[in-house]
């Protein structure tokens, strides 16, 4: 990955073969789009990532196929910050999140505050609010990454655990996914 502020990097993501050949993109930004946040499916089939746009509050989950170098949308969904799915990649969790603090352009890039953990299908483009995580998001003891949610899924997939500082302290929380929702894989 290249770092950098998400609104001046224009190719974030890259692949290359293990032998150093063949260097490509995962994605074609267009202008005023950022990309962040990328994971590899469990399953290894392909690498999921956030999308959004400057000035939009609405997020997308895209993901690229590395047998196949196609780059795909899989949804729309709210302006979460961070994703993780199940083992094959049909559910998704991702933490509602507020403006992002990594971008130069901050103005542009507002959107109100979300404190949902969510579950998204990609069977059927359906959209869960599981719990409230009301995390602060701030910087604690020096690390602005220990107040971020950062949801997964628990290995039976029947759980979602997610960290959160509301109670002063970041900790871990367990929430169980209603079984209806377990049944649209």
């Amino acid at each position: 990955c290249h770092e950098g502020p998400h609104d001046l990097v224009d190719a974030r993501m890259w692949m290359i073969n293990r032998d150093g050949t063949n260097e490509r993109k995962v994605h074609e930004h267009q202008l005023g789009e950022s990309c962040t946040h990328e994971f590899w499916i469990p399953d290894g089939s392909a690498l999921a990532y956030v999308s959004y746009m400057k000035g939009q509050q609405q997020r997308y989950i895209r993901k690229y196929n590395p047998d196949t170098d196609e780059d795909s949308l899989v949804m729309e969904m709210p302006a979460c910050s961070h994703l993780m799915s199940n083992h094959n990649g049909i559910l998704y969790v991702g933490d509602g999140s507020g403006s992002p603090v990594d971008v130069k352009d901050t103005c542009s890039y507002k959107i109100e505050n979300d404190p949902w953990i969510y579950i998204l299908s990609s069977k059927n483009k359906k959209i869960h609010k599981l719990v409230k995580h009301n995390s602060s998001w701030r910087v604690q003891k020096g690390d602005r990454q220990v107040t971020h949610p950062h949801p997964s899924f628990s290995p039976d997939n029947k759980y979602v655990l997610y960290s959160c500082d509301a109670e002063g302290e970041p900790a871990l929380y367990m929430a169980k996914i209603p079984e209806e929702i377990l049944t649209q894989q």
